[in-house]
């Protein structure tokens, strides 16, 4: 089977490929119906977001493996601009897929064991399923 490191390599290489095709093939779309200045719908900050993510550290554990990268978001908050992500994996006939993704925490800066922190539970991760129930609930206005 292919080493983690390798795969996460190859997705975030093709993720970027994806990224430039589905931008090319929504060029004409977008500049039919939205004026320059508009950028709803335009992705913008997306290829850029992909191209930065790095692969920081990468584990395995028989059929299990996680890989943790780093990604910038330059439109973000100067806190949040460096986001850490855990991408949980999962072997399937032989090959690696995605199961899960995790964010650290923005709140604690993924300090694992601050019990204090009331987002992640003292985790220093939030799982993108986890985050999208508190996203649910959460009260208008309220973004995590």
């Amino acid at each position: 089977m292919q080493p983690v490191e390798e795969f996460m390599r190859d997705f975030l290489r093709e993720r970027i490929a994806e990224e430039k095709r589905e931008q090319a093939s929504r060029a004409p779309f977008c500049q039919k119906y939205y004026a320059d200045d508009c950028f709803w719908e335009s992705r913008v900050g997306v290829l850029e977001k992909y191209q930065s993510e790095t692969l920081v550290n990468a584990s395995c554990s028989g059929d299990k493996a996680l890989a943790i990268t780093i990604c910038h978001y330059p439109s973000a908050a100067k806190n949040f601009r460096n986001v850490r992500l855990r991408y949980h994996l999962q072997a399937v006939e032989g090959q690696w897929k995605i199961h899960s993704l995790d964010f650290a925490c923005r709140y604690c800066k993924g300090e694992p064991g601050c019990s204090a922190c009331t987002f992640c539970n003292g985790e220093g991760w939030i799982s993108s399923i986890r985050a999208r129930g508190i996203r649910r609930s959460s009260p208008p206005g309220f973004a995590v």
